[in-house]
């Protein structure tokens, strides 16, 4: 009888995941922050549900900073992308999604509220890319794939809010258009923790490296 082969191994199960190590080109490399905003960080938000619990609880915003700040030493480039919708939501169809419809409902990240700010901790600064969307991918609708390759960028590390929704969309998204993808992975968050875990052990591993603030900021240091 033919020995059939084993298949390959799979990622990690949700819970042990190990971060990987990472080498990182500040001149060719930009840290993404996505959706890191008033209407989903912050406890008052119209969106935030129990993210803001999660966030405080997991330090998730103080990793970010940290993440955030030796970035902006090393002149890695900084790009938020933040949700930012019309009155009346024109960019959403007729019958839209139900994540879409409850965000309507719950007329989150209105343009120009304080809903579609960036958390306070989290404030981009002089030289920092901000670019507004519609999408759960940072890159549809919008010129963040046109400013990315202006500046010869080549690998994307993703940060945000939430870790299944926008933040495993732009993964796949710049897998597709040939960007080298590192999440890290305390700092992101999700509503649910299940969904977190399960993108983080067994999607976001085939688009890229999955690591985490320490090893970044390790992999920054001169």
């Amino acid at each position: 009888m033919r020995e059939q082969s084993s298949p390959p191994p799979g990622p990690a199960p949700a819970g042990t995941l190990v971060p990987a190590p990472l080498t990182i080109d500040p001149a060719r490399t930009a840290l993404l922050m996505l959706h890191w905003q008033n209407d989903l960080a912050h406890e008052q938000g119209r969106a935030a549900g129990p993210l803001p619990g999660r966030l405080a609880s997991a330090g998730t915003v103080e990793r970010t900073r940290a993440v955030l700040e030796a970035s902006r030493r090393r002149d890695v480039l900084v790009a938020y992308v933040n949700a930012s919708h019309r009155p009346g939501y024109p960019e959403l169809p007729a019958k839209p999604a139900p994540l879409a419809a409850a965000m309507v409902d719950a007329q989150a990240f209105l343009r120009g509220t304080w809903g579609t700010e960036v958390l306070d901790q989290l404030r981009p600064a002089a030289g920092d890319i901000e670019i507004a969307n519609s999408s759960p991918s940072a890159f549809a609708g919008t010129d963040l794939d046109l400013v990315l390759r202006n500046r010869g960028i080549t690998a994307l590390v993703l940060t945000g809010l939430v870790t299944n929704w926008v933040v495993e969309t732009t993964g796949r998204d710049a897998l597709c258009r040939g960007y080298l993808v590192y999440t890290l992975a305390d700092c992101c968050a999700s509503w649910d923790a299940d969904a977190h875990d399960w993108s983080l052990a067994r999607v976001l591993p085939l688009l890229g490296a999955v690591s985490d603030s320490k090893a970044y900021l390790e992999a920054l240091a001169p």
